[in-house]
């Protein structure tokens, strides 16, 4: 990794890192619209930078969170893990728009029901109940607000 990827890399885990302190009371738990995660579709057209700044800010914050006891446990640490594989399909497959909605919403299923599980096997919450709120929260965060997000840089054409 060169001088400049590094140091996009950097900014991106600082950018998740400020968003996801500044608003922690809901990045966590059932009802959680983690606005952090709004970075993710910018992997499809900023690359590998942003899915390794995206990884290590999705990390951190969950150290953070399993250090403090508001994280879903010993999961919570594996997810950042876990997410590659989607954060991956983003940047392999995201330069279109089409591809770019197709693979963040892959990645908002892979944390809905991932999340859900979690709050399943260490709360005994019924999926029933937390996989459409997790989604619902997971769809504002990627789909709402990230996808906008990413097509307006887009438009501003930044090369790297």
């Amino acid at each position: 990794m060169n001088i400049k990827n590094l140091a996009f890399s950097i900014i991106f885990t600082s950018l998740y890192l400020v968003l996801g302190f500044g608003l922690q009371s809901i990045a966590f738990g059932q009802f959680q619209i983690r606005v952090a995660d709004a970075l993710y579709p910018l992997i499809g057209i900023l690359g590998f930078p942003c899915l390794v700044g995206t990884f290590l800010g999705h990390l951190i914050f969950n150290v953070y969170g399993f250090g403090t006891g508001i994280a879903l446990g010993i999961g919570d640490l594996a997810s950042p893990f876990i997410f590659l594989v989607p954060k991956f399909l983003i940047y392999k497959f995201g330069k279109t728009t089409q591809g770019l909605f197709l693979m963040t919403l892959v990645h908002v299923l892979f944390v809905t029901f991932w999340v859900s599980w979690l709050l399943y096997s260490m709360f005994n919450v019924p999926m029933l109940f937390s996989v459409p709120t997790v989604f619902v929260g997971e769809f504002i965060a990627e789909i709402m607000l990230g996808i906008p997000l990413t097509q307006a840089i887009k438009m501003r054409v930044i090369k790297w």
